[in-house]
C-alpha cells in the first residue's frame, strides 16, 4: 500500500507540474490509469514516463491509480521495460477540460499492438438502487458480442441472456445500468457466433458506483481476462 500511495503521489505531482507538449487548455479533468497489458507471467512490470519524466516505477499488470486531477493539456506518455532498454508504447494523450477518463495500457487492435486506449467515464449520479457498468474491449481479439444475464437462471436457460454490445471492436465501450448487489453473468462471444471466449459468473455491483470492466489480454496467447476498477458516483 505504501508503494502504491507513493507512486500515486509521484504521478500526480509530475503530471501537474509537467508542461503540455501542445494544445494547452484551461481547466482540469479526472484521470485514472490502468495497466492492462499482460506480456509475461510475472506481472509485466513497466515504467511509465510522462513528458520525459519517470512517473510510475514498476507499475504492475492489473493495477489502477487515480483519480488524478490533471490540467487540460496534451501529454507525451511512454511505457518502457523496467530496465529502460525497450520502449513498448509512445503516445500523445489529449486531456480536455471538465472530463473524467480512463487511460488503459493494453492491446489496441486484434493483431496485438501495445498501446493506450482512452475511455470516457460516465460519472453522473444515479439512484442508490442502481449501479453503472461500463464494458471495454481492450484485448488482442476480434470483434465480440457481450451478453448479460441474471445469475444463476441464465446459466440454466441461456435464451434469457441478452446482448449489451454487438460486434464491438477493440476500443469499443458499452454502458449499462443494472440493479445494485444482484448477481449477473457476462459472456464474451466472438461476434456473430455462439463461441464464448470469456465468461463471468455471479458478478455483483454496489449501488451508486461505476464499475469499469475491461476485457484485456490476447485471444491467441490464451491470456484473455477481465480487469475491473470502480468509481463512486
Amino acid at each position: 500500500m505504501r508503494k502504491f500511495l507513493a507512486a500515486l503521489v509521484a504521478l500526480t505531482s509530475v503530471l501537474v507540474a509537467a508542461p503540455a507538449v501542445a494544445g494547452a487548455q484551461t481547466g482540469t479533468s479526472k484521470v485514472y490509469v490502468t495497466h492492462g497489458l499482460p506480456l509475461d507471467t510475472a506481472g509485466t512490470k513497466v515504467d511509465v514516463y510522462v513528458n520525459g519524466a519517470l512517473t510510475l516505477d514498476d507499475f504492475t499488470f492489473g493495477t489502477t491509480v487515480g483519480p488524478l486531477t490533471l490540467p487540460a493539456a496534451t501529454y507525451n506518455v511512454q511505457i518502457k521495460t523496467p530496465d529502460g532498454a525497450s520502449t513498448l508504447i509512445t503516445k500523445s494523450v489529449d486531456v480536455p477540460a471538465g472530463g473524467n477518463f480512463s487511460l488503459v495500457a493494453s492491446f489496441v487492435d486484434a493483431a496485438g499492438t501495445p498501446g493506450i486506449n482512452v475511455f470516457a467515464n460516465k460519472v453522473s449520479r444515479i439512484s442508490r438502487y442502481g449501479s453503472r457498468v461500463a464494458l471495454h474491449h481492450a484485448a488482442a481479439a476480434p470483434s465480440v458480442d457481450v451478453l448479460l444475464g441474471r445469475y444463476p437462471i441464465s446459466r440454466k436457460i441461456p435464451r434469457l441472456r441478452f446482448p449489451v454490445a454487438k460486434a464491438a471492436p477493440n476500443g469499443a465501450q458499452a454502458n449499462l445500468w443494472v440493479r445494485a448487489n444482484r448477481g449477473y453473468t457476462f459472456d464474451v462471444n466472438v461476434a456473430g457466433t455462439s463461441t464464448t471466449v470469456l465468461k463471468l459468473d455471479n458478478a455483483k455491483f454496489p449501488g451508486r458506483t461505476l464499475t469499469n470492466v475491461y476485457v484485456v489480454g490476447s485471444a491467441s496467447g490464451g491470456t484473455l481476462q477481465f480487469l475491473t476498477s470502480s468509481i463512486k458516483l
